[in-house]
């Protein structure tokens, strides 16, 4: 893909102590980054800590980059970071049992673009970030290790043999943990059916009034 090659570029510019190259890397994957983290520890502090101390270990072991992609070896490196957070946090006691707090706008997940729709009125908007904040209950309600590797698999879209690497699980155990929480969250959607039901008619209200 072009897009990896040009990533491969930067990280080669990078090896040879470009701050220039690796701040690009930085704008290009700190949403990934900071998202990843947030899923993993369950709180928006945290979890600019964690984007903030993965970047700064990255650009101090990017000599040591030796694969052909980027994102995955970035996101182990925040992963990584993630669980060293939840250690230390446990540690003090403070890691929160709710799901992380909205920002500003009432939004839990940022890389839901289709709740940007300008088109949609007041209402709809309501009932959509109701839907994205029953989504992020749900991920919030899994296991640990249970949200990292859906997280990565299904959020961040890499493959087993990554995720099984950033992880450092076998690939037996990525498929039977991705299995189980995709499980977990169809039961835990499944109490929440009025209000997908609610979703469903919108998304086909829209559909016929674009016709």
């Amino acid at each position: 893909m072009r897009l990896e090659s040009d990533d491969l570029t930067l990280v080669l510019r990078a090896k040879r102590g470009n701050l220039d190259a690796f701040n690009e890397l930085v704008l290009r994957f700190q949403d990934a980054v900071y998202n990843t983290a947030l899923r993993i520890v369950r709180d928006r502090a945290a979890a600019d800590d964690v984007a903030q101390t993965a970047f700064v270990s990255a650009w101090q072991k990017i000599e040591t980059f030796r694969g052909e992609v980027f994102k995955p070896w970035i996101l182990r490196i925040a992963t990584n970071a993630a669980y060293d957070e939840l250690r230390r946090a446990r540690r003090r006691q403070a890691i929160p049992l709710e799901p992380a707090a909205p920002n500003e706008e009432g939004e839990t997940i940022e890389d839901a673009e289709w709740m940007a729709d300008e088109t949609d009125g007041p209402e709809t908007l309501s009932e959509r970030r109701e839907v994205v904040s029953a989504l992020e209950d749900c991920l919030n309600g899994l296991p640990t290790d249970y949200r990292a590797v859906l997280t990565l698999v299904d959020v961040q879209e890499l493959d087993y043999q990554d995720v099984s690497e950033i992880l450092s699980v076998p690939l037996g155990t990525i498929k039977s943990r991705l299995f189980r929480a995709r499980g977990k969250m169809r039961d835990c959607l499944k109490t929440k059916g009025e209000l997908f039901d609610r979703e469903e008619r919108l998304n086909h209200e829209r559909t016929d009034g674009s016709i």
